[in-house]
């Protein structure tokens, strides 16, 4: 047993439930509940072990475990192993940092085997703290065997795909440009890239052509340093070109840009003296402008005969932007590279690791790629090929992980040949339940447009590419397993990772000996194989062939081009299969503003500061439902201030029931419809309904909805349930206090098994209060099962009557606010004018109700207010925009018609019809707006359901029973301040004037009822107790003395 809260301290009540929840075993037992359920493989997308996690991961892991606990409380064998991404470049920049290290060549000088050595320590280390903070968010997974790609099993598993690629023949290495970046001196991937929109100065460049001295073709770039590498210029064979004359000189341009390009932007006068087709430009050869000073042209010219030509591609030139005309660099990006590779020009690219020329540039030697941009365009000026230069914001690519801009680089990497299986994914994809369904669209988009994967790095901290290449024959094999390694070489293999892995060589038929390329896997590899990773696949295949493909995945939207491609990636290399069945996609985190969180913008958030703050059941409740799935989340700590309260609320409904039990001395019993108020019938069947409509949204995983619906009901059982047997709980028979006892408890414990998803820290505290106090049975409100939806308690009349009886009081409430006039102070009567039978009915039906919560005597019901004037007034607008000229008769009309006769004429046609000037005029609800002008003393609230008038006149007996009411309130806050219980009694002495005590007198008995007074004195005289309490009631002065007998 639990020790009891007695109020809700957050920090108190989570510490203690995490200390409960160890020492029970708690998270075990609901694994052994459930272990001979039926499966359900939830696969964990793994977070990065490079630091403390942030409010994103929070709010994705209780997603995650919201889900599992709901799987679980239904009866189902979850496999929630977590796990982590601990391999590449997030923990070698970390490590680096840490070291002081600024590049690779200062890697090497301190030792490879120490490096990784550290990243190994620091993967591991934050791995257990990562652990921790999931365990104080109250994330039940298991993370003493989470799966880590670090160990020999793992790297085993990816390098089953390798294989299996291998086998199937589609594992290739080939030379291409890569988006690489300088500063991690490494390939990036496609789907690493991140796009922002930056500023650059972009050039318009003249090319010459050849045998013309004075005609030029003009292109356009953003990239001034990949001028050097142009191989060629495309050009659309439809579009019409211009030979234009500007300044002397013939500029070749399309046609729908040259007024742009030459006026607009080149601030030159032109006149146009031919036009031709792209296709007529075909093979023209241009003279490059800095061809002196590169000798590679005069190579590469050797090897082919379209070098430095007009080259044709419909695919890849447009007239979006620039001059129709594109410069090509076969070396400096895939649709340059894939033009280059169709006219068999190179991918002619030299920068080295570190994006810097080399010495064979000539003049552009030690010039670094992007960011010397502004010394290739100075080079390219002074050879006077310069038409112009403009400043232009576009999207440009990022690394993911250092934030700095890409470059391109020719080099060799390993590829998964994947495009010639996208229609395969795309068909494979329409079988998977995507929520949203706009998730569904944007990965079938990424995979209408998959490329072939790069999945080698030039790094140190990663899973070893498994392929060793012979340095005689070239000749390379594929190995999967230490076992086989250690076959092969004949020697033992003792760690996995760089560098001891490379010292392992393997003799080769041919005499030459096999060496493995040193490159490792992108991380990304690891993910993608965590799908059978987390089964321990394929050593282990008992897990794999019962729980293979994962039922569900949940990550945020960025995995459209990360993991979630990866994992449909490698699971059909291997298997001609997806590897999932659902997902859910939520968004990203950003500050209240909109903007990304970042520590510079200094609204960065880490979940220990919220818990700290509001615990980590207030951090759940408000990220679960803190936006649409596929939407990203403006954090908004005013927001989640209300979900504080709210708990505070729940809170108060089990002290509220605890109460009761304790001043009556009964205990909760089963509930019975039978002997069910209307308004225990109602909140037993707003409960039912909530049980199963949140069912129905943890079926479909719409998660982000049902904290929501959980919360309506708790907040109507506080706010209207508890409010209308406040007066039975406390003064009603043994028997209604009984049936509220009953009620309150069936109402609450399905709140809080639902609830327990969301917020298991207080959903747990709350049952162990109610276990201690009414001795139950269950150990943890988390063990039991999943509530069922009573279909027999739901009335869905009721329901919707209750709605518009509430719809009713807060049209009263709000007419009150007008007169400014509080609940506490009765009114005689209140008309409600509505036409809709069903309204009248429930108002009708409830209006005790009504009247007890806008604290109104009378209740009159009518169809039309017959105290009120109707006026109708034209709506110019309406009339203008159709009439026209004959306007200002129609308004003339309609004002001079009688009312009456013209509404009944439209409520029973639909349309009033008359002549003017013999033309037929046809009036509607469109042409009029319909105004009321009611006596004075009637106050109007606003009402959907027809129109509701307060009787805002006051009489004495009102008044009377107004001030009452206050002095009760007055009453109790003295009880509350004194620290009493509400079986508590006390002596009263009221000090007054002369007109209070003659108001109050009548209400003795009911104050002193109300109040648990058992002695009270209405006075003009000062007669003190031990405490006192001063206060003005309308004006009025009152002293109230209290003292507890």
């Amino acid at each position: 047993m639990t020790k009891q809260a007695k109020s809700y301290d957050f920090q108190e009540v989570e510490n203690d439930m995490l200390a409960f929840w160890k020492k029970a075993s708690i998270y075990q037992q609901t694994k052994s509940k459930t272990k001979s359920g039926k499966h359900w493989y939830f696969l964990d997308g793994p977070p990065y072990t490079s630091g403390k996690i942030h409010i994103g991961t929070a709010w994705n892991k209780s997603l995650k475990d919201m889900i599992i606990r709901y799987k679980r409380m239904n009866g189902f064998n979850v496999w929630d192993r977590a796990g982590y991404d601990m391999h590449g470049l997030p923990t070698e920049n970390k490590v680096q940092a840490q070291l002081e290290m600024k590049d690779k060549d200062e890697i090497e000088k301190y030792g490879v085997d120490k490096f990784v050595e550290q990243c190994e320590e620091f993967s591991i280390t934050h791995m257990k703290l990562m652990n921790e903070e999931f365990k104080r968010l109250g994330v039940w997974m298991d993370f003493d065997n989470a799966y880590m790609p670090i160990t020999q099993e793992f790297i085993e598993g990816e390098w089953w795909l390798i294989k299996k690629a291998h086998e199937r023949n589609r594992l290739y290495e080939g030379s291409r440009p890569m988006t690489w970046c300088a500063s991690c001196e490494t390939a990036v991937a496609k789907h690493e890239l991140e796009y922002k929109d930056v500023k650059d100065l972009s050039i318009y460049v003249k090319f010459q052509v050849e045998g013309e001295e004075n005609t030029f073709l003009i292109i356009w770039t953003t990239t001034p340093w990949t001028i050097p590498f142009n191989l060629g210029v495309m050009v659309h064979p439809e579009f019409i070109y211009v030979k234009a004359e500007v300044e002397g000189e013939i500029w070749i341009i399309a046609k729908d840009l040259a007024k742009v390009v030459i006026e607009d932007i080149c601030h030159k006068a032109f006149s146009i003296k031919e036009e031709v087709t792209g296709k007529d430009m075909e093979g023209m050869h241009y003279l490059h402008p800095l061809h002196k000073e590169i000798p590679h042209f005069d190579e590469i010219k050797l090897e082919s005969n379209k070098t430095h030509t007009v080259l044709l591609s419909s695919e890849y030139v447009d007239l979006s932007a620039g001059t129709g005309l594109v410069h090509t660099a076969p070396g400096c990006g895939p649709q340059d590279y894939e033009v280059g590779v169709r006219n068999n020009l190179p991918p002619f690219n030299t920068v080295d690791e570190k994006g810097i020329f080399p010495k064979s540039m000539g003049k552009f030697h030690n010039l670094t790629a992007k960011t010397d941009d502004l010394e290739f365009l100075k080079a390219i000026n002074e050879v006077g090929a310069i038409a112009a230069k403009q400043k232009v914001t576009h999207e440009y690519p990022h690394c993911w992980r250092c934030h700095k801009p890409i470059i391109f680089k020719t080099t060799k990497q390993w590829f998964f040949k994947v495009e010639d299986l996208k229609e395969q994914m795309i068909e494979q994809n329409k079988n998977i339940n995507w929520v949203p369904e706009a998730a569904f669209n944007a990965f079938d988009s990424w995979l209408n447009n998959l490329r072939d994967n790069s999945i080698s790095k030039q790094r140190y901290w990663g899973t070893p590419l498994p392929i060793w290449r012979c340095n005689k024959c070239d000749n390379y094999i594929v190995l999967s397993t230490v076992k086989e390694i250690e076959q092969k070489s004949g020697k033992k293999v003792e760690k996995l990772h760089k560098p001891w892995i490379d010292e392992i060589t393997i003799p080769c038929s041919c005499g030459g000996t096999k060496h493995r390329v040193p490159d490792i896997l992108d991380v990304w590899v690891d993910a993608g194989t965590s799908s059978w990773n987390c089964l321990d696949y394929p050593q282990n295949t008992e897990n794999f062939e019962k729980l293979f493909p994962a039922d569900f995945i949940l990550e945020g939207k960025d995995q459209i081009r990360g993991w979630f491609n990866l994992l449909m990636v490698a699971s059909t290399l291997t298997m001609d299969k997806p590897s999932f069945k659902a997902v859910y996609m939520h968004g990203f985190v950003q500050d209240a503003e909109g903007r990304k969180m970042s520590k510079s913008l200094g609204n960065y958030i880490l979940p220990a500061e919220v818990i700290d703050k509001y615990g980590a059941d207030t951090l759940r409740y408000y990220m679960i439902g803190g936006s649409n799935p596929g939407v990203d989340i403006n954090y908004n700590f005013d927001d989640m201030k209300l979900k504080y309260r709210n708990l505070h609320l729940l809170w108060n409904i089990h002290k509220f029931l605890l109460d009761l039990s304790k001043n009556t001395g009964l205990k909760p019993q089963p509930v019975s419809k039978l002997s069910a108020q209307l308004e225990e019938r109602y909140i037993l069947s707003l409960a039912n309904t909530t049980v199963k409509t949140v069912t129905g949204k943890f079926d479909s995983y719409n998660l982000n909805e049902i904290p929501a619906i959980i919360e309506s009901l708790f907040l109507e059982m506080s706010r209207t349930y508890i409010q209308a047997v406040r007066d039975k709980a406390t003064a009603g028979t043994v028997e209604e206090k009984q049936i509220v006892l009953n009620v309150c408890f069936d109402v609450l414990m399905k709140v809080l098994k639902m609830f327990a998803t969301v917020a298991p820290f207080v959903s747990e505290q709350i049952f162990q209060n109610m276990k201690f106090e009414f001795s139950l049975e269950g150990e943890s409100i988390h063990l039991f099962d999943w509530p069922k939806s009573e279909e027999n308690f739901i009335d869905k009349e009721l329901e919707t009557n209750i709605a518009i009886a509430k719809d009713t009081i807060q049209s009263i409430l709000n007419a009150r606010e007008k007169v400014k006039l509080g609940v506490r102070w009765p009114i005689q009567s209140v008309k409600i004018i509505t036409t809709d039978f069903k309204v009248t009915s429930a108002v009708e039906s409830l209006s005790a109700m009504i009247k007890t919560q806008a604290n109104v005597k009378e209740i009159i019901m009518e169809k039309s207010f017959g105290e009120a004037v109707v006026i109708i007034e034209p709506n110019n607008r309406t009339i203008g925009s159709e009439f026209k000229q004959l306007s200002p008769k129609v308004v003339s009309y309609i004002q001079n018609e009688d009312p009456k006769i013209f509404l009944q004429t439209l409520e029973k046609d639909k349309k009033v019809i008359t002549k003017i000037d013999e033309k037929e005029i046809v009036l509607t609800n469109e042409h009029i707006t319909v105004k009321t002008d009611a006596p004075k003393h009637f106050v109007t609230g606003d009402y959907k359901h027809g129109e509701v008038y307060l009787d805002s006149r006051r009489t004495p007996e009102l008044d009377s029973e107004g001030y009452a009411r206050e002095v009760m309130r007055r009453i109790q806050d003295l009880r509350k301040t004194m620290g009493l219980v509400r079986s508590d009694n006390v002596q009263v002495h009221l000090v007054v004037d002369a007109e209070l005590e003659k108001m109050l007198d009548k209400w003795e008995e009911d104050i002193k009822s109300k109040c648990g007074i058992t002695d009270l004195v209405i006075s003009q005289d000062d007669l003190p107790l031990e405490h006192k309490a001063e206060d003005k009631i309308k004006n009025k002065g009152i002293v109230v003395y209290c003292e507890k007998v």
